[in-house]
């Protein structure tokens, strides 16, 4: 049986009852309300990859148990009329996803001059080395460069990055009058949503959660985790899609049920 949990918000706590176990460390309120999982990168490392449904929609649930995974999240965005991605996601240097996928999002995106700026939103990628296989995390945007000696061997996108640069504007989810009125919004950035939100630190990767309960802007995402000193935040698709399953725990914010959606970050067993 799931433990359905509603998040109101998930930040580091330090009154929070805490446990670690498989190199996933858990902090939590006394009431179970608040989470944050930070999760050992060096130990799970290997584990980590992104996930894509190859036709149609699951939810994170569905996922999680018919692959026996250890840990899914939400990922990046789709086309919920053709159940396609329009976010990037390689998998073992195949990609999977792009944005191309729906040519009627191009289209639309090209009026608006914004195709660029979509096409260059921010990812999660996972690099190999070329001779060791070593591992390199990093949250960075598509056009950006591979290191020296390292390919790219998984890419997640989503957006928008949040930190060290807020890329509301540069990733086109908004456009700015000269007043400063926003003409153009996507992933509703602006407004107060339930957020997917991963970060990195040292040698961990931090999965945050924000519910519908109580909801927040990007601009308030970055605000509550300023304090915290993560060395790189995104977003991955939000709102409805947000969503969780770990052990017995599973976290979602549409319709006290999971929504469906296309991609995840997943650990394997």
């Amino acid at each position: 049986m799931f433990k359905k949990i509603f998040l109101v918000f998930a930040i580091f706590m330090f009154s929070a009852a805490a446990f670690a176990k498989d190199g996933i460390d858990i902090k939590y309120d006394k009431k179970g309300k608040f989470y944050v999982y930070k999760i050992d990168l060096k130990e799970l490392g290997p584990r980590i990859r992104p996930y894509i449904v190859q036709d149609g929609l699951k939810t994170a649930r569905e996922v999680f148990k018919e692959n026996n995974f250890d840990f899914v999240i939400n990922g990046g965005f789709f086309d919920p009329k053709t159940s396609k991605s329009v976010s990037y996601v390689m998998i073992d240097k195949k990609m999977m996803g792009t944005p191309f996928e729906s040519m009627e999002m191009i289209e639309k995106l090209s009026k608006e001059n914004r195709v660029e700026n979509v096409l260059n939103r921010s990812e999660f990628r996972i690099y190999k080395h070329n001779l060791t296989d070593g591992l390199k995390f990093d949250i960075t945007n598509h056009f950006d460069p591979v290191p020296k000696n390292y390919y790219i061997a998984h890419i997640l996108g989503g957006g928008p990055m949040i930190y060290p640069e807020e890329g509301m504007e540069k990733e086109g989810f908004v456009k700015y009058d000269e007043t400063g009125y926003p003409l153009i919004q996507s992933a509703h950035v602006l407004k107060k949503r339930a957020r997917t939100i991963i970060a990195l630190k040292d040698d961990y990767l931090y999965v945050v959660m924000f519910s519908n309960f109580a909801p927040v802007t990007i601009p308030e995402v970055t605000k509550k985790l300023e304090k915290y000193h993560f060395d790189k935040i995104m977003a991955f698709d939000g709102g409805p899609s947000t969503s969780l399953n770990y052990e017995d725990n599973e976290i979602f914010s549409s319709n006290n049920e999971q929504r469906k959606v296309k991609s995840f970050l997943i650990i394997q067993k």
